[in-house]
């Protein structure tokens, strides 16, 4: 193996391990994984083009050193990561983690990340907060699913006799498939193997390229001169990959890039690197990065559970997660990955089976043997049981009180992206009232209808994925629930509308000299005003963690003395919704009221996100408020209805 591309190897798993360790600091280093790719891509066309694709034989010769190199190792760290699951993680996190480690097995992982990304009451179930030991296969899946795909381009490329039109049509595979993942949804395209061809395609460049520069009969030059590789060209072989480690150290930056400019910008410089063949660097030819190079697959498998079940706040865990994840790392390279790979046909195969069978066997345990069960204290148990149980009954919608007269509405958008439609029976007063929103409608319109004490003559609400009520995003989802939501207050003219929605990211962008965002939020507030008497926005409010449910169960399990650190700075939380608060300012309204929930958590420089004498949770898995976190919101609810009633 190239020194060069084993010391690029140790780089990406650097990236990618201070990324998971601090997320917050090391912005940018998931990027590490897109080395990854270029690297297999560059790997794979190396080996394909080596011998040609005529019989089936080739192709399993393929699959075969592939399943060989990968399988063993991989099937017993899945194995490893569901017993650590279940010693030391509680049981409230298992489901997730056993549907996790079933995808794993069958090498999916990637596959149901997109599946819980497109549910909007799931999609915390893929977050990298979640409590989620197999959550980093899903690029080991989507390699998989590469391997599989990646002879049938090869066996085409065959068919073109020369290298400039290999690297013509692998270069505009590249093109073509960047921009079909730019254009397509950011969550489904990360997690697509085929609109993620486009990297592995950057890889088969570097070879080509590469092959056409050795091809050329050069005379014999000085050891300065060969670096270059075309007489034409200003630049040097070490002048490129110098651009290109720089460009890869923009990895390291602890600000945010662009995604879009930064993810192909890396990709290139890998690819770069690696056609450039240069000899002339250190840290290319370094020893240690070599060495991280040479056990990152084993480090990719064992940081991420090491990290997802034991990593903390303090120092302590940071040095014992670190240490753990290197020293196994080290111990799996030299005892199993190093000796297995030693082995022929017949001792890989009975190895891989027996590894299925035995994980086979465990999937089969921890669903159905007592001997996984936790033996918690009766009190912590109480505490994971009424949490859990409120959880689940604030979304019944089938539980509560009154039952929709109407739950059937035509939508300019797909009827899934509708969470909930309801016009419920008339009551006994002289007003209409209509809720528009988000989830956040759901969350809470119960309890705000409860203090009307059925003081309305009519009372609907509607609730869509991406509505916010004033404004839109820039996606066309969002854009048909505003016109959705316009369209309904014009043929129902309300005489109260509340608009309750969790405000989402571009509205917490910096506001510009005459901000669209603010022009678009009066015009709609405008539009709003010739049809209500009254007009009630959700103020801005903080925002929770994903998956604190059961982050916080997990706290109170393994570290009740450190649980303060759950709840919310008041500084960065304020500091994140000031962007808010500040267009909100600028609303001109004569109609228009705030209702603020945010001042019913604060205690203090914090805004609380549980119950401490009660242990129950404010906040669930999904960012929404739970039973007790919405009874908590009781007397502002309690005052609007009041102001209401009296003035109308």
């Amino acid at each position: 193996m190239r020194e060069d591309i084993q010391c690029l190897r140790g780089i990406a798993i650097i990236f990618v391990l201070l990324f998971h360790l601090c997320p917050n600091l090391f912005v940018n280093g998931f990027l590490g994984v897109d080395i990854f790719f270029v690297i297999s891509g560059f790997l794979m066309a190396k080996n394909l083009t080596k011998a040609k694709l005529v019989k089936i034989h080739d192709f399993l010769l393929f699959y075969y050193m592939r399943f060989r190199r990968i399988l063993p190792m991989y099937f017993l760290a899945v194995f490893m990561t569901v017993v650590m699951v279940h010693l030391f993680l509680g049981d409230f996190l298992w489901k997730n983690n056993n549907r996790y480690s079933l995808a794993s097995l069958l090498m999916v992982t990637n596959q149901l990340v997109i599946h819980d990304q497109a549910d909007y009451f799931n999609e915390f179930f893929a977050s990298t907060s979640s409590i989620n030991g197999f959550l980093h296969l899903w690029s080991l899946s989507l390699e998989m699913q590469f391997y599989l795909f990646v002879p049938i381009i090869f066996f085409g490329l065959q068919f073109l006799k020369h290298d400039y039109l290999k690297l013509i049509t692998v270069s505009l595979i590249t093109i073509f498939g960047y921009i079909a993942f730019a254009m397509i949804l950011d969550k489904f395209a990360f997690n697509f193997m085929f609109l993620r061809l486009w990297q592995f395609s950057a890889g088969f460049m570097a070879l080509f390229w590469s092959k056409i520069q050795n091809s050329k009969e050069l005379p014999k030059k000085s050891d300065t001169e060969s670096e270059s590789p075309s007489s034409k060209c200003p630049f040097t072989k070490n002048d490129i990959v110098t651009i290109s480690l720089c460009i890869l150290s923009l990895c390291l930056l602890p600000r945010e890039v662009e995604v879009l400019v930064l993810r192909p910008v890396v990709t290139l410089a890998t690819a770069l690197i690696i056609a450039s063949e240069s000899q002339g660097f250190q840290i290319l030819k370094s020893d240690t990065l070599c060495y991280i190079g040479d056990i990152s697959y084993v480090m990719y498998l064992v940081h991420w559970p090491v990290i997802s079940i034991f990593l903390a706040s303090t120092v302590k865990s940071y040095i014992f997660c670190i240490l753990t994840i290197f020293i196994a790392s080290i111990l799996l390279h030299h005892l199993f990955e190093k000796q297995y790979l030693k082995l022929n046909m017949k001792g890989v195969f009975p190895l891989i089976f027996l590894l299925i069978a035995a994980n086979s066997y465990l999937q089969y345990s921890i669903r159905n043997d007592t001997f996984w069960k936790n033996d918690f204290p009766a009190e912590t148990r109480q505490i994971i049981d009424q949490n859990l149980v409120m959880y689940t009954s604030l979304w019944d919608l089938e539980a509560r009180k009154d039952k929709c007269i109407e739950t059937d509405i035509e939508t300019p958008f797909p009827k899934g992206h509708l969470k909930g439609y309801c016009r419920y029976p008339r009551g006994h007063g002289n007003f209409s009232i209509m809720m528009l929103g988000n989830s956040y409608v759901l969350n809470l319109e119960e309890h705000m209808r409860a203090h009307f004490n059925y003081n309305y003559s009519d009372y609907r609400y509607m609730s869509v994925i991406a509505s916010y009520g004033l404004y839109s995003d820039h996606t066309l989802l969002s854009q048909q629930a505003l016109e959705f939501s316009k369209q309904q207050v014009e043929n129902h003219k309300p005489d109260v509308l509340f608009i309750v929605a969790r405000y989402m990211e571009n509205i917490k962008d910096p506001i510009q000299v005459n901000d669209p965002l603010t022009q678009q939020i009066n015009e709609t507030i405008a539009f709003y005003e010739k049809f209500v008497k009254k007009l009630y926005i959700l103020d801005a409010h903080p925002k929770y963690h994903e998956n604190f449910l059961n982050l916080f169960l997990h706290y109170a399990v393994t570290r009740p003395d450190d649980m303060e650190v759950l709840h919310l700075d008041k500084k960065q939380a304020d500091d994140e919704m000031r962007p808010v608060k500040r267009r909100f300012s600028k609303i001109k309204c004569n109609k228009c009221q705030f209702f603020d929930l945010s001042r019913v958590f604060l205690l203090g420089d914090k805004y609380l996100t549980y119950d401490k004498d009660t242990m129950l949770s404010y906040v669930d898995n999904s960012v929404h408020l739970t039973g007790p976190g919405v009874k908590k919101c009781e007397p502002v609810f309690q005052k609007v209805a009041r102001e209401i009633m009296d003035s109308i």
